[in-house]
């Protein structure tokens, strides 16, 4: 009898042990599967939040960065471009974009501006380039209608030392001038801008546990179209800590500060553009098929490696990824989307900096090694490239690529008017801009043959760019200038 409760009594105490580390190891596995959703979830969840919930892969997560949802205006149509269609997701019309605006636009008062960044150090390599844009804008307007302007706004440092006797300033580009009427004749605007890596900003007093928590919050907790929200300060630590040494990002980031004088200047569309273009014929008597399309032109950055991996970037940050490749540096669209687009476009370029570029990437040392699949050169290609497929996909912004009208070779044999904008990329072929710049292309006669194709149009303004005198160029545009009523 002793015996046998003896032995019923050691196997209680074997299952309660067992019992026990099952529970123990329960728990440990318990931990384990929530460090993991906390893992997957982390970009998902508010810093500001008090009772974060944990989200998984499988749920959709569309709503979190839905931008439109939050800012509706910005696929909205202002009243004076509302003689063109609205776009609606859902149509399915075939659009002819080689097509000039229709000429019952023409009676409306219609303003652009072209929007370009001159790093007033580098005046030497780009002034040639700004003459030959600044020429065609001239050309450009001999086709315009009476009653639309472009205006030609260049952001730039104001130093005294600089533009007291500027070349800018012999183009009559001023800093007093700015748009207060569809009315006032077509002008070369100056906007004081300062780089981002020379700017003295107000200490941030908002911390972060980890860098996915600031991620969150400035795509989910900064009012993108406030200027005054103190939250805004972040966003530009965050830009002026991962990008500073990055060349092209204030050729995007001005798109983003010029949003308010570009607003009161009451310009209907915005055209964000490099300085080594052409403008065309055709530009000047072309609109946007809907009132509230993002037209981007031609790029020639993606493969297959960059196109996966940014799709997979896209799926870490919680983004949808449409797959669209060669997405261009050229922008046309109106004032608000550009706001919009511009910051997200930042925003993908700083968190690529940071987590997908090594120091030695980010400082030049690998050269073009890596070159086409990942290259440090073209960061800005690929942020907007990540933000741009995620409003595609998520149907937010009709972002249209126009392969054959923006960002067109400028060495191609194509006619002119059927172009909208001409882009002069790296090569030797005619039109070069490393020719130009060597002087292969002075001994060549102003008097061009055949200037109604895109290479030689290209020659042609180019050198009068250079060649005629400030002032000769000055009253070409005032004698144009004169025939707008």
């Amino acid at each position: 009898m002793l015996k046998t409760k003896k032995y019923f009594l050691s196997i209680l105490i074997l299952i309660v042990v067992f019992l026990t580390s099952l529970a123990y190891f329960g728990e440990i596995n318990q931990k384990l599967f929530i460090q993991k959703l906390d893992y997957q979830s982390e970009l998902l969840v508010s810093p500001l939040a008090k009772n974060p919930v944990i989200k998984t892969d499988n749920v959709n997560r569309t709503e979190d960065f839905n931008f439109i949802k939050r800012y509706p205006w910005t696929r909205e149509c202002e009243s004076n471009t509302k003689m063109l269609k609205d776009f609606e997701s859902s149509s399915l019309e075939k659009i002819d974009y080689s097509q000039p605006a229709d000429s019952s636009t023409h009676q409306f008062r219609i303003t652009r501006a072209v929007l370009v960044y001159f790093p007033i150090e580098q005046v030497q390599n780009f002034q040639y380039e700004f003459r030959w844009l600044y020429r065609s804008w001239i050309e450009m307007q001999k086709h315009e209608p009476t009653k639309w302007r472009t205006d030609l706004i260049v952001f730039a440092r104001n130093e005294k030392n600089f533009f007291n006797n500027s070349f800018l300033n012999k183009l009559n580009c001023s800093f007093m001038h700015k748009r207060t009427s569809p009315n006032d004749k077509p002008m070369c605007v100056l906007i004081n801008y300062e780089p981002i890596k020379t700017r003295k900003l107000e200490p941030s007093d908002i911390q972060f546990s980890s860098q996915n928590q600031l991620y969150d919050f400035i795509l989910k907790n900064i009012n993108i179209f406030d200027d005054l929200d103190p939250k805004m300060n972040v966003f530009y630590h965050f830009l002026k800590n991962r990008l500073s040494s990055y060349g092209y990002v204030d050729s995007i980031l001005m798109a983003f500060d010029g949003y308010k004088h570009l607003k009161s200047s009451g310009y209907d569309f915005l055209i964000r553009s490099d300085m080594d273009v052409f403008l065309t014929p055709l530009f000047a008597k072309w609109l946007p098929k809907h009132c509230n399309d993002f037209y981007v032109g031609r790029g020639g950055y993606s493969n297959e490696f960059n196109t996966n991996r940014l799709s997979r970037i896209a799926k870490n940050l919680g983004l949808e990824y449409a797959g669209l490749t060669n997405l261009g540096s050229t922008w046309y669209s109106t004032p608000d989307q550009f706001r919009l687009v511009s910051y997200l476009t930042l925003f993908g370029m700083a968190y690529l900096s940071k987590e997908e570029f090594s120091s030695p990437e980010r400082e030049g040392k690998l050269g073009v090694q890596l070159w086409p699949d990942w290259h440090y050169g073209v960061l800005l290609l690929y942020g907007q490239n990540l933000l741009m497929n995620h409003l595609i996909q998520t149907k937010q912004l009709n972002i249209v690529k126009l392969l054959e009208y923006l960002d067109y070779p400028s060495h191609f044999s194509t006619d002119v008017n059927k172009i909208i904008h001409i882009h002069v990329f790296h090569g030797s072929d005619m039109f070069s801009k490393f020719d130009f710049k060597a002087g292969k292309y002075d001994g060549t006669s102003e008097n061009i043959a055949n200037a109604n194709l895109v290479k030689f149009y290209s020659l042609k303004m180019a050198l009068e760019g250079k060649k005629m005198l400030p002032n000769e160029l000055l009253n070409l545009l005032e004698s144009q200038s004169m025939l707008k009523n």
